[in-house]
């Protein structure tokens, strides 16, 4: 790619991108809490004819907020790391229809211990309260993983405007192979974008932990000679995969 600009553009871009992601993320947490605010409002709502439903709608969600680690109730426990925690059949079926009733009927325990413990409670934590702390990006992107595997829409979209609002150069690679793994489509276009705009800035070690195959759709998206890219980004696997796709031009 050509015709990048000078170093003094590229400064004034970048502070004015962190402007804007700062704008962004408390955008970002102001509607969170606006989200939740609005779905305790309609399920407190004490109009004559649903305040009965109302009432009770309420009184089930801050009952399941305060079942979070509490053993009253639980027919299940999850095995993290270092320990196992109390959860309830119907509140992970009320989340998520991979724990639907006939998944769990004959179930004691769901095994997690392959998730980092960290990602384990947070995402335990949103299940019973709808509450998660995304500041870290190492978070977000574990939490990202785990509400695709889990079949959990309304996390991955806090987690995908959370990873948005703080990808930067060295990072945007690494965001856009999670978001392609997990199908995050607002967070591989952002990323995209990005790779675009700062190509020359990037190294070969931006890109060591991109698969082949996924670099190689890139480089053909991206770059006029996909070899030549593949060359500067020291990746044998994609030099390989290129003269493959080319070997009729070539011979």
């Amino acid at each position: 790619m050509s015709g990048s600009p000078d170093v003094a553009t590229l400064q004034k871009l970048e502070k004015h991108l962190a402007l804007l992601k700062q704008e962004y993320t408390k955008l970002q947490k102001g509607y969170a809490d606006l989200e939740r605010k609005y779905s305790k409002a309609v399920a407190s709502s004490d109009s004559e004819s649903v305040g009965e439903f109302s009432s009770f709608v309420s009184r089930l969600v801050l009952t399941v907020a305060s079942l979070y680690g509490r053993t009253v109730y639980s027919d299940l426990t999850i095995k993290m790391n270092t320990k196992v925690m109390p959860a309830h059949k119907f509140v992970l079926h009320a989340r998520s229809e991979e724990w639907r009733e006939d998944v769990l009927s004959d179930v004691n325990q769901l095994d997690w211990s392959d998730m980092d413990e960290e990602i384990s409670i947070a995402l335990l934590r949103w299940i019973y309260t709808d509450v998660v702390d995304l500041q870290h990006d190492r978070l977000s992107l574990g939490l990202l993983k785990a509400s695709h595997r889990f079949r959990l829409p309304g996390l991955l979209g806090l987690c995908e405007r959370a990873l948005v609002a703080s990808v930067g150069v060295r990072s945007c690679v690494r965001f856009y192979c999670v978001a392609e793994e997990v199908g995050a489509a607002s967070l591989l276009d952002y990323c995209s974008g990005l790779i675009s705009t700062h190509w020359e800035d990037l190294t070969p070690q931006d890109f060591e932990h991109m698969s082949g195959p996924l670099l190689f759709k890139m480089l053909k998206s991206k770059t006029k000679y996909p070899l030549h890219a593949a060359i500067r980004l020291l990746r044998e696997d994609v030099v390989f995969l290129c003269l493959v796709e080319n070997d009729g031009k070539v011979r």
